[in-house]
């Protein structure tokens, strides 16, 4: 039998002499190092945040002030009185219930009286404050809340589905401001603490255009870039994932002016309509009305894409005996949109071009831009005439303009959904708008 080497002879009888003297330090060490093992795993989840806290920082396009903050955001920090279902039906948050009295002039809201703000105060109905015009907030002790307003205004109760803040964005979310900096009035980071464990500490950072929000995450100053309009810039870029998101809450549309001359017929504004390709990839809409909505009305007008028809109408008006030039007026990130559709009217027969705007222009023929679609079925800001500055198309119908004020004054839900079936098929009809698709936006989030 081969003999052992001297060397690992004397290791081995030096281990064993090591191990026979100090068998029962050894021992309580082990048990020591065993239990305080233990002891950690089970004390991770309140270690991690403190020692090890979860950071996501976020990039976000766009110059905000405090009161302009991203209502994604907002809702973070604090609730409303309500908040809203899928279709846009107001439920109890803040408050667990209200009444409309008064012919909804009145409404009573009944607040939680377990609701505590962020800096340990109770809510009281007197903290509650919204902007409304023609109404007036009152508290009649600390969980009854009193709104009163000058003309019916069923809409109220969605409207109040808006975060509340106590002082400064004081709130009672999930989530409250930790820190802000400014670059001259405007934000430039906001910290997000949480206020339950096992969530992240949320950083924002605010960029004024796209291309710089991207070459920021591409340096790593952030981990997430949200709803920006294209992933094309990150096609080809590793370790990324890509979300796509369709924003139910807006569409793309092209709004004619119908004080120009050319667009003042609806036989016109049709035969565009009917020139106007489809685009793939996209969710189409047919009214103004979300699909999701509780008032949404499918039984509308359908404007298919048929160039024949559309010339066919065309034909008759004043325009096809004009050389009358189109311009469509349309945002950079929609340039792409807006060519496809001045090459079909090219196709119909009439000159078109696009211009690129920087802001919203003033004076145009047609617009194609994103407009949002509110979660309340009320659109009087949109297309009644007296909308001056947020009508786009400077639509002035007598029929609308009566439907608009009706559905805002109208409480029972079945008559308000009659009214707003009635909306839908005569804006439609009228086409002031084409309603082109809701469009999309990307979260781009580093792996």
């Amino acid at each position: 039998m081969a003999k052992i080497p001297r060397t690992l002879t004397f290791f081995f009888l030096f281990c064993r002499t090591f191990i026979s003297k100090h068998a029962k330090v050894m021992t309580f060490g082990f048990l020591i190092g065993f239990f305080l093992t233990i002891v950690l795993i089970l004390l991770r989840p309140v270690l991690n945040p403190i020692f090890f806290p979860y950071v996501v920082k976020i990039g976000l396009v766009g110059s905000n002030t405090l009161t302009t903050v991203p209502l994604s955001i907002q809702k973070n920090i604090s609730v409303g009185l309500t908040s809203l279902d899928k279709d846009g039906t107001a439920k109890p948050s803040l408050a667990t219930h209200w009444i409309a009295t008064d012919s909804g002039k009145r409404y009573v809201f009944y607040l939680r009286n377990n609701a505590y703000w962020h800096d340990g105060t109770k809510v009281e109905a007197g903290d509650i404050s919204y902007r409304l015009k023609d109404a007036s907030i009152s508290a009649i002790d600390d969980t009854t809340l009193q709104v009163d307003v000058k003309d019916e205004f069923s809409p109220l109760t969605t409207v109040f589905s808006r975060p509340v803040f106590k002082d400064t964005f004081v709130g009672l979310g999930l989530y409250k401001i930790g820190s802000i900096k400014y670059k001259g009035e405007i934000i430039a980071v906001l910290e997000l603490l949480p206020t339950k464990k096992d969530f992240p500490k949320l950083i924002y950072k605010f960029y004024p255009s796209l291309d710089e929000a991207i070459l920021a995450f591409k340096m790593g100053e952030i981990d997430k870039l949200e709803d920006i309009p294209s992933k094309d810039s990150f096609s080809n870029w590793p370790n990324v994932k890509i979300k796509e998101k369709t924003q139910f809450d807006r569409f793309l549309g092209i709004f004619f002016n119908t004080q120009k001359e050319e667009f003042k017929d609806k036989e016109t504004r049709q035969a565009f309509s009917f020139a106007t390709p489809y685009f793939s990839g996209f969710e189409r809409l047919y009214t103004p009305i979300s699909s999701s909505s509780w008032a949404y009305f499918d039984k509308v007008r359908i404007y298919k894409f048929d160039l024949d028809h559309a010339k066919n109408i065309l034909k008759d008006t004043a325009l096809a005996t004009s050389s009358a030039q189109i311009t469509i007026s349309t945002y950079p990130v929609y340039l792409a949109f807006a060519q496809k559709v001045a090459d079909s009217w090219n196709d119909l027969g009439i000159n078109t071009k696009v211009k690129i705007e920087r802001t919203l222009p003033s004076d145009y023929q047609a617009l194609l831009i994103a407009q949002e679609i509110p979660a309340d079925p009320d659109q009087y800001q949109y297309w009644h005439s007296n909308a001056q500055n947020t009508n786009l198309s400077h639509y002035a119908s007598q029929k609308i303009d009566k439907l608009l004020e009706d559905g805002r004054k109208t409480i029972d839900v079945d008559e308000r959904k009659k009214i707003y079936q009635d909306f839908q098929r005569y804006l439609v009809d009228d086409a002031p708008v084409v309603f082109l698709f809701f469009p999309k936006v990307y979260t781009i989030e580093r792996q």
